[in-house]
């Protein structure tokens, strides 16, 4: 039985039943999310004020820097869950059968959800064809120097930075492509509504489908052309959350897939950046890092609430 930590589980959040697609579309409007680009080590957002509003909602678009291919990952996500039958697509393929080892690595068959997932960490990135590993450095490259640019704007001093992240603002801790196929056919939600557990996700998606509470509201959260979406985890909320400016880990979720015939099931992808199981969760307090429960038992409490079926988080 998962045990929760009162400062890291946060308050219960009454989940909203998880709308199907075409009820979604109709129902939620977009949030207006704020566009960055990476400069150099500064994180630049086309708006004023739009930094300190991407850290309110929880999510902001990040420009794909020239030169970085998603079609690799597009066509790993299309097929990674598929049987091999004989064609170039082949290497994409088979990888429910692959042994990844590691925690929460390889294949996942969600009962819950229409999700069926496919993790593999930076180690194991040697199983994946050569320039999805490829991708998969410049996606996780791209969230350290997010991670890094807002400590930068909380006025958090560096010589924190490696302790609090578990080695992250220096590339390593846990570092973690994640491949997502949404089965239309399967009568359940999409995902449920959860926060992701670590420090920063980017994520490839092409569609709307992606729900999100921002500010009290359930709103969509869409894809803009030659943009990932970013959204800030549980472990960055955790650590600033006595801070002036407290950053927002927003509960968000997938909608039920829905599909005439004929038309490809929703994929997505994402590259989590976490620090390591084997370290330490911290809250900043007076100019102190607090630990406050290690990272483990806060990935296990976290993994707990996300996949289980029961309507609170």
């Amino acid at each position: 039985m998962t045990t929760f930590n009162p400062v890291t589980a946060r308050a219960p959040v009454a989940l909203p039943p998880m709308p199907r697609e075409r009820e979604a579309l109709a129902a939620h409007p977009p949030v207006e999310l704020e566009r960055s680009r990476l400069d150099g080590e500064r994180l630049v957002f086309d708006r004023e004020g739009g930094f300190e509003r991407a850290l309110t909602q929880g999510f902001f678009l990040l420009r794909v820097p020239d030169g970085l291919d998603t079609e690799p990952g597009d066509r790993f996500a299309a097929h990674f869950h598929e049987d091999p039958v004989g064609d170039r697509l082949d290497r994409y393929r088979g990888f429910r059968d692959v042994d990844v080892p590691g925690a929460y690595q390889g294949y996942f068959d969600r009962e819950h959800d229409q999700w069926e997932n496919f993790y593999v960490e930076k180690a194991n990135w040697g199983l994946l064809p050569a320039e999805v590993a490829e991708l998969g450095r410049g996606m996780t490259g791209l969230g350290v120097a997010v991670l890094r640019a807002v400590f930068r704007h909380l006025d958090i001093p560096p010589r924190l930075w490696g302790t609090i992240s578990g080695g992250l603002t220096d590339h390593h801790g846990h570092q973690m492509l994640a491949f997502n196929h949404f089965r239309s056919h399967k009568a359940t939600r999409g995902c449920k509504f959860h926060r992701d557990s670590g420090w920063v996700t980017v994520l490839r998606s092409v569609e709307p489908g992606l729900l999100a509470l921002v500010e009290g509201r359930l709103g969509a959260i869409n894809p803009v052309p030659g943009h990932f979406i970013v959204n800030f985890g549980s472990s960055l909320e955790v650590l600033t959350a006595a801070l002036p400016t407290p950053v927002r880990a927003n509960v968000h979720g997938v909608v039920a897939t829905e599909r005439d015939a004929g038309r490809s099931d929703r994929t997505s992808y994402v590259a989590f950046l976490d620090s390591d199981l084997d370290g330490t969760v911290y809250r900043l307090e007076n100019g102190t890092a607090r630990p406050v429960q290690s990272v483990a038992e806060f990935a296990a409490q976290e993994v707990s609430r996300t996949y289980d079926n029961n309507g609170a988080l």
